[in-house]
């Protein structure tokens, strides 16, 4: 499954009161590390599409060890374009079904079409909430290693110490 997320879209769902600059980009950053946790647990792909004044061509990169890859789109061409070209893309590359995620009604009316899956952006804010809950309450939580004593060797715990301490 692919997901294509609108995401200034599912921002301001979440967000009714509005944001300030410096508000938006720790948003956008919460967004995608939120969308990271629920790839990773589905097994799915996401493309995250943000509209952009600032460049003159539409910008993507993937997140390093993740399925999800953020995407802003150039200041001549809306995030709703970047979007529509990208589930075409999908379609024609893979057999697999997109999940467009926007309120946006010209998005999701061009999603009308064969293996493709409208999903309003509170739907997709309340799948990732009902996730994030079930691994805050997962039973085997309270015995997770999360220190990293736990996690390297006793030798390397030995080395790091002694560069805590000045002597490595």
């Amino acid at each position: 499954m692919i997901y294509i997320i609108d995401g200034y879209n599912v921002l301001h769902t979440r967000e009714t009161d509005g944001m300030t600059k410096n508000q938006l980009e720790a948003k956008r950053h919460e967004l995608v590390e939120e969308t990271i946790s629920f790839m990773a647990s589905t097994g799915d792909e996401a493309y995250i599409i943000f509209d952009s004044s600032v460049s003159d061509s539409p910008v993507s990169h993937r997140i390093a060890d993740t399925a999800v890859t953020v995407c802003f789109s150039s200041a001549s061409e809306s995030a709703d374009i970047l979007i529509g070209k990208l589930v075409q893309q999908k379609l024609a590359a893979t057999k697999d079904e997109v999940r467009v995620v926007s309120g946006d009604w010209e998005v999701q009316k061009g999603a009308l079409m064969k293996r493709v899956e409208r999903i309003p952006p509170r739907n997709f804010l309340a799948d990732m909430k009902k996730f994030a809950k079930g691994v805050a309450i997962h039973p085997e939580m309270g015995r997770m290693r999360w220190k990293i004593e736990d996690k390297v060797d006793v030798e390397t715990l030995r080395k790091l110490e002694e560069m805590r301490r000045g002597r490595g």
